[in-house]
């Protein structure tokens, strides 16, 4: 798993400077590489760590030591989040700076102000960004962790990426209400603590979910 995170590490690092580069060309090249990093990451994780358990018939032999289902789980949930937070940060940040709205609206809200102020609009609005990004891992991980099924793996990660890509990145940022909400996010307002606290409570959710089912099974054969 070294030489693949390496290449996604060193991929996401490209798409940000893409991004930052400057240009609708190189905006949209950083963007559209910042999503397959997300999307091959997210993929490799869980194909290899977890899913492959099935092939390599190592699950079993795993079960057979003085270890509980939910000890593995928590284990399989850390280690996975850790090898996909490197290239998700980076990633996440060039969606971030690529979006030319935001970019206008973050602008128009620094205004003659200190160019920190600008900066830690980004920040927020990055982290707000990763957030929804660890959420959508989290579904494609607990889905393979629960079925252990490649073909219901793909059809969340595939489903997820539809609604990522045509609603949350093209048909939110248009809707009546947007601007002022990511100003909100921009200037550390309400909306920044409420989806961040959103975010987290969903990814607890997420997680507690996946805990529980794992707990109720009973043959890892």
């Amino acid at each position: 798993m070294r030489g693949p995170l390496v290449a996604y590490l060193v991929a996401a690092a490209a798409a940000l400077a893409l991004a930052l580069a400057g240009g609708s060309a190189a905006r949209t090249a950083g963007v559209t590489l910042a999503i397959n990093v997300l999307i091959g990451a997210s993929f490799h994780v869980v194909l290899g760590p977890v899913l492959g358990e099935r092939e390599r018939k190592t699950l079993a032999f795993v079960m057979t030591l003085p270890v509980t289902v939910v000890d593995v789980t928590v284990a399989k949930l850390a280690s996975a989040f850790l090898l996909f937070v490197g290239p998700a940060v980076l990633a996440a940040a060039a969606t971030t700076v690529a979006l030319p709205s935001l970019t206008t609206i973050l602008g128009s809200t620094a205004g003659a102000g200190p160019s920190w102020t600008l900066l830690a609009g980004w920040v927020g609005y990055g982290s707000v960004a990763i957030g929804a990004w660890m959420l959508f891992f989290a579904a494609v991980l607990g889905t393979a962790l629960v079925t252990e099924s490649v073909g219901w793996t793909i059809g969340v990660l595939t489903g997820s990426v539809v609604v990522v890509g045509n609603i949350v990145l093209q048909v939110l940022p248009v809707l009546p209400g947007a601007s002022a909400y990511i100003r909100s996010i921009a200037q550390r307002g309400p909306a920044l603590s409420a989806t961040i606290g959103i975010e987290v409570v969903g990814l607890a959710a997420v997680v507690a979910l996946i805990v529980g089912l794992q707990r109720r099974k009973t043959s890892f054969v």
